[in-house]
């Protein structure tokens, strides 16, 4: 790949969204991956590596995966099985096929650490699941707040919770590691789910999939287990499933799909009832006396009609280099 506009780290727990995002990554000339680290979220650490693996062996991705954190800082949960399947890449039919394919050596934290450092300022962190890696990088090399170029995440909300009234999955899976990464002074760019709740993965989104492949279609088949799932908690009748991590690759494509706005933003800890949540700070202020440290770029609009063409785009591409 030539001049790639960015070369990304994604950080993940594969996960079916996550899956959306490694390929939206993979497919498009902007970017390049150089590597993905894995983490225990949406799935056992041993799943979420294997599913890593799994995705990159069957799409004949040249992306070196290395396994991070077992589990998180201090947080101790049953992992969500009911969303995303035991094996947290579950399918309504054709599963993704095994691979003896092994992760790289070296802990995903060392690898985080040794890409950047080698490469300042050049590196963005697509963080796509629990923040525990990213908090471990950067509590062990604090100076590395200055040479990652970014931290662009799916986590959080402006708005409501998924899991808790008041929080988001990814931050509430390991709060702890999310506050020091929101202290730490990176650069941060937040999704939310006051923005992914906006960017469906419409029904027709799935059919145009399927219809690409109209034989065995792993893609079309993981998407629907997705999307089911979604709609057995949501209610059958929504439009389509919200499609979260690739709304942060889909930003680095094309930024602007999204409206940002610079904000102030803290993670919640301690408190049984609002633990996890990401404080936003959304009152407005006079800017001549406004004095608060606007931390993290908050995505507030998205553009779904054109963000669900782009992802359904790169899942076609993606049916195309699996094997039947």
């Amino acid at each position: 790949m030539s001049n790639p506009s960015h070369r990304v780290i994604i950080d993940c727990d594969p996960g079916h969204d996550d899956m959306a995002a490694i390929l939206l990554a993979a497919w498009h000339d902007s970017i390049q991956v150089e590597a993905i680290t894995t983490v225990c979220g949406n799935a056992s650490l041993d799943n979420t590596t294997n599913n890593a693996l799994r995705i990159v062996a069957a799409f004949g991705l040249d992306i070196p995966v290395y396994r991070g954190a077992v589990q998180p800082l201090l947080h101790r949960y049953e992992f969500p099985a009911a969303f995303h399947g035991p094996s947290g890449l579950d399918s309504v039919g054709v599963d993704l096929p095994q691979t003896d394919r092994q992760a790289e050596k070296g802990h995903a934290v060392d690898a985080i650490i040794r890409i950047v450092d080698a490469n300042p300022g050049e590196i963005t962190v697509v963080v796509i699941g629990p923040m525990t890696n990213l908090a471990l990088v950067l509590a062990l090399r604090p100076d590395l707040a200055t040479k990652i170029k970014q931290i662009v995440f799916m986590g959080g909300s402006a708005g409501e919770g998924n899991v808790t009234p008041a929080a988001e999955f990814n931050i509430w899976a390991d709060a702890e590691a999310a506050r020091i990464v929101f202290r730490s002074g990176v650069k941060l760019v937040m999704f939310g789910l006051n923005a992914t709740h906006q960017t469906l993965l419409r029904r027709q989104d799935v059919a145009a999939v399927r219809a690409a492949r109209p034989d065995a279609n792993v893609v079309a088949d993981i998407m629907d287990f997705y999307c089911g799932t979604y709609y057995r908690f949501a209610g059958a009748d929504k439009p389509g499933a919200p499609l979260h991590d690739p709304c942060t690759i889909a930003y680095l494509i094309d930024p602007s799909l999204f409206a940002m706005a610079q904000l102030p933003g803290d993670v919640i800890v301690g408190d049984a009832e609002t633990y996890g949540q990401t404080l936003i700070d959304l009152r407005p202020q006079d800017p001549a006396h406004d004095q608060r440290v606007k931390n993290v770029g908050v995505a507030m609009q998205a553009d779904a009609p054109r963000f669900a063409a782009l992802v359904t785009e790169a899942l076609i591409w993606a049916t195309g280099r699996i094997s039947a």
